[in-house]
C-alpha cells in the first residue's frame, strides 16, 4: 500500500525526525509537499471562517486526494507529519486485503476522546475494527480510498471549522472504520509534544444560520440516526470505546 506524509518545505524539523522514524521502521513513506498558509488568500480564509493556516492544512488534504485519485492504489495510507507511528504499522502497509470492502477511511489514529462503534467482528494483525457511528476527529493517521479520495476532492471543497472536525463530521454518507488499539498519535497529543502546533486556533466566530447551512445539518443528523438505527438492528449493539495506542 502506498503511504504518503504531508510536510512543509520549511519544516525541516519535522521531516528529519519523521524521515527518521519512518527509516527506524522499515517503512516507506513518502513526502507530500504541504500548502504554506502563505499561498493562501485572505479573502479566503475570511469566508470559510477559520484561520489562513487552517485552511491550508485542508488544501494540503485535497491535494493529496487529487493524487490519490488519478494514481493505481485502491487505498493509500496519509500521515501528518508529527504522528508518532507504532512499531507494528508496516504489517497493515504490506497491501490492503485487510480492510472492509465498504470502507471509505479507516482512521488509524488514537484520540483521547471516546466513541460510538460496533465491532465489525474482524481482528486485523491483533488489533480490533470497529464501524464508528459517531463523531470523532484527528487526522494525523488515516486510510482512504482511491474512490472516496476523488468524491471528497470534487464534492468537498469548504470548511467552517477545524479540517478534522469538517472530514469526520460534516460529511453524510461516508463510512469510517477505527482501528483500536490504533497506529498513530498525533504529536502535540502525547506526553512530551517535540513541536509546536503549526495551526492557528482562533476564536470561531459565530456561524451565519442559511438555508444551507440548515439543510446541511438536517442531513448529517439524519444520516447520522439512520444510520445508527441500521446498524442497531442489522448488526450488533453499539458501544462506548475508548482507543488507545500500541
Amino acid at each position: 500500500m502506498r503511504a504518503l506524509y504531508i510536510n512543509l518545505a520549511s519544516s525541516t524539523d519535522r521531516r528529519d525526525w519523521f524521515d527518521a522514524q519512518a527509516v527506524r521502521l522499515g517503512l516507506n513513506i513518502e513526502r507530500f509537499d504541504a500548502i504554506a498558509s502563505d499561498a493562501i488568500e485572505e479573502s479566503v480564509a475570511l469566508r470559510f471562517g477559520v484561520s489562513k493556516s487552517t485552511v491550508a492544512c485542508f488544501y494540503s488534504h485535497r491535494a493529496v486526494w487529487n493524487e490519490i485519485a488519478s494514481g493505481p492504489d485502491e487505498y493509500v495510507a496519509i500521515f501528518e507529519d508529527d504522528a508518532h507511528l507504532s512499531a507494528d504499522l508496516s504489517a497493515f502497509l504490506v497491501d490492503s486485503s485487510w480492510i472492509p470492502a465498504d470502507a471509505d477511511i479507516v482512521h488509524i489514529e488514537k484520540l483521547g476522546k471516546r466513541f460510538w462503534g460496533i465491532d465489525a467482528g474482524q481482528k486485523v494483525f491483533g488489533r480490533n475494527l470497529y464501524r464508528a457511528i459517531s463523531n470523532f476527529c484527528g487526522t494525523a493517521g488515516y486510510i482512504i480510498s482511491r474512490d472516496c479520495a476523488a468524491n471528497l476532492y470534487a464534492t468537498f471543497t469548504e470548511i467552517r471549522r477545524d479540517f478534522d472536525q469538517s472530514l469526520f463530521n460534516d460529511i453524510p454518507g461516508l463510512k469510517f472504520y477505527k482501528i483500536g488499539p490504533a497506529l498513530c498519535e498525533q504529536d502535540r497529543f502525547t506526553a512530551n509534544p517535540r513541536f509546536p502546533s503549526v495551526i492557528a486556533r482562533p476564536n470561531k466566530a459565530k456561524r451565519s444560520l442559511s438555508i444551507s447551512l440548515v439543510s446541511r445539518e438536517i442531513a448529517r443528523v439524519y444520516w447520522r440516526v439512520t444510520s445508527a438505527a441500521v446498524r442497531l438492528f442489522r448488526l450488533r449493539l453499539p458501544r462506548l470505546i475508548a482507543i488507545g495506542v500500541k
